[in-house]
């Protein structure tokens, strides 16, 4: 029961910020509330009904965080050179620094020493460079013997786009006789069919009509059977079955509309009767003609579909064709061009033996692997930034011998990020990628913009929660665990510094361009469902009601979904008499505002 209470304690908390902007507004509504109470006291005017357009909005519901303004480019300036000496120390604490800028520098007199020494023992070397010109030699064989199997792999090519193309020209040929014959036979058949068509419309029509006052004249006696009914009832209220009255006031008037509505509801009888017995007469007709002329209409129909088939047929494979006869064509000069890079391909490998005779002794000593890793070792005397900020330690001197360890510490500025403490009553609805808004004093009421890089699976330390339900650093009733979230500045801006506070607001779910309306408009039902009421006029005198689905809640609105919301649509607002408590008022406008 205790984690029950703390938990209902936070909601409380939570929610008293939104109450406290909540009663302003209440007051305002109170005040305007007595002003039209007295005034319809005194004029007893009508209450005028508000109304509100439906529009498309973006809703989002948010976690409010504060956090500081920090980087995630924190640098510690290392080498993997140990046993060297410091020649040269360049910056000093506080000194900005660029990306580029020396650290500082080692003495590698001893390294310079042996890279001479390494690139001299290559040059003995070269001889084995030979290798070079046997690998170039076996090269120029493969070319020559692989020329002939290219060749016939491309002539295959040739050989099967030819076969494609052929057997598609091939079947377009039959598609087109078979599409002949088909619109021969349509051709004859047409004119029965036309003939038949209009003689069997003509029918259809008659039976239609029929139907239709059939339908008419059932409707009509289904009417009068109801005012029947509800004139009976009336009757039986007042007179008994021997018609005499049973009730002092009964009215003679009553009578006579029973017996009125029963003697029309006969005459509605006979009309019906009569309208069946018309129908059932001509059924035989139709049916008739429905017999004939349905075989002539299947069989043009089926023929109008086969047609249609084969014309689409004929179109595709026209295509086919086409496309066929392209790739034939680009296989014939595909073979022509395998024959040309084989040839070119020969005289390229014979040009690259010749190179690699004369060019040796050079290519021997670029790869020598003695000479790059003290290469390389050399360009490691000279530490730079690899980040901009400012240097804010430095752990070497000029003349220490090198053991490893930090050189010196840089605070980069490029990657400013937020740091923030979520309490764990938010934390689960906190993720990676949520867009984040962002404000502090420096950036005024400039809103910048953030998404969440990092957020914590453990708890980094325990956050006060004050009055609002926020996380802050102040003296508070009470704490919770927090967890630690980082977040990467979208909105670039020079005025901010590390370590300056930001207010966040996190969007942990939007909806764009969706139809609102403000959440008291949407009402529920007994069987759960909801709606919205709609002026039907400018007045809002007349109105209808619209089931909607709910969606996102917001601060003000509530997102909603129908089928019939059109565009300047309004939704009537709902009125509050004067007499409601405040409590009402603050039931009406929803004291959670939607968040």
């Amino acid at each position: 029961m205790q984690g029950g209470e703390n938990v209902k304690f936070l909601k409380k908390l939570k929610a008293k910020k939104k109450r406290v902007i909540l009663i302003v507004v209440i007051l305002l509504i109170a005040l305007i509330i007595g002003i039209n109470k007295t005034r319809k006291q005194e004029d007893n005017q009508t209450v005028t009904i508000e109304t509100a357009a439906i529009e498309k909005r973006d809703i989002a519901q948010s976690i409010s965080a504060t956090g500081k303004i920090t980087t995630s480019t924190t640098k510690n300036v290392t080498s993997t050179l140990t046993g060297v000496e410091i020649a040269t120390v360049n910056v000093k604490e506080g000194q900005k620094v660029a990306v580029g800028d020396v650290i500082c520098t080692f003495d590698m007199k001893n390294v310079q020493e042996n890279l001479n020494q390494a690139q001299a023992s290559a040059n003995l070397s070269a001889t084995q460079a030979n290798l070079g010109i046997q690998s170039a030699q076996r090269n120029l064989n493969e070319a020559v013997s692989s020329k002939g199997s290219q060749i016939a792999s491309s002539q295959n090519d040739v050989n099967s786009a030819k076969q494609a193309y052929d057997a598609t020209q091939n079947q377009l040929n039959q598609t087109k006789e078979a599409l002949q014959t088909k619109q021969a036979k349509l051709t004859a058949l047409t004119p029965s069919y036309q003939a038949n068509q209009a003689k069997f419309a003509s029918i259809e029509a008659e039976y239609t009509a029929k139907q239709n006052a059939l339908s008419a004249a059932q409707n009509a006696y289904d009417a009068q059977a109801g005012i029947v009914q509800n004139a009976k009832i009336e009757y039986d209220q007042y007179f008994n079955e021997a018609g005499a009255p049973i009730k002092p006031e009964a009215n003679p008037s009553i009578a006579t509309n029973y017996n009125n509505a029963k003697i029309a509801l006969t005459k509605l009888e006979m009309e019906l009767n009569t309208a069946k017995t018309n129908l059932s007469n001509y059924q035989s007709t139709y049916d008739a003609e429905n017999g004939a002329f349905l075989p002539v209409k299947t069989e043009f129909e089926a023929l109008s579909a086969e047609i249609a088939g084969l014309q689409e047929t004929v179109t595709s494979l026209e295509t086919n064709v086409g496309t066929l006869k392209s790739a034939y064509e680009k296989a014939v000069q595909g073979l022509n061009s395998v024959s040309s890079a084989a040839d070119m391909n020969i005289a390229s490998m014979q040009d690259a033996l010749k190179n690699a005779e004369l060019s040796v002794a050079q290519s021997n000593q670029a790869q020598n692997s003695q000479i790059k890793p003290l290469q390389e070792q050399l360009e490691k005397g000279v530490i730079k930034s690899t980040v901009n900020g400012t240097v804010t330690s430095i752990g070497v001197k000029k003349g220490d011998l090198y053991a490893g360890g930090n050189i010196a510490t840089i605070e980069g500025t490029e990657e400013m990020i937020v740091e923030a403490e979520i309490g764990e009553y938010d934390i689960p609805d906190v993720k990676e990628g949520m867009k984040v808004f962002i404000k502090t004093d420096a950036t005024r009421e400039e809103e910048l913009e953030g998404k969440i890089i990092y957020v914590a699976t453990t708890a980094t330390g325990s956050a006060a929660v004050d009055s609002t339900g926020l996380a802050a650093a102040s003296v508070t009733t009470n704490s919770n665990a927090s967890y630690n979230i980082k977040i990467e500045l979208l909105t670039p801006n020079e005025r901010l510094r590390l370590g300056m506070n930001a207010k966040l607001s996190i969007i942990t779910q939007m909806q764009e361009n969706v139809w609102a309306v403000p959440y008291d408009c949407v009402y529920e039902k007994e069987d759960g469902t909801h709606y919205i009421e709609i002026a039907k006029n400018e007045e809002g005198t007349e109105k209808a009601e619209i089931k909607v689905e709910k969606g996102l809640q917001g601060t003000y609105y509530t997102q909603i979904n129908s089928a019939e919301l059109k565009e300047g649509m309004k939704v009537i607002m709902p009125t509050v008499d004067a007499g409601e408590s405040v409590e009402k008022l603050l039931e009406m406008m929803g004291a959670d505002a939607g968040m």
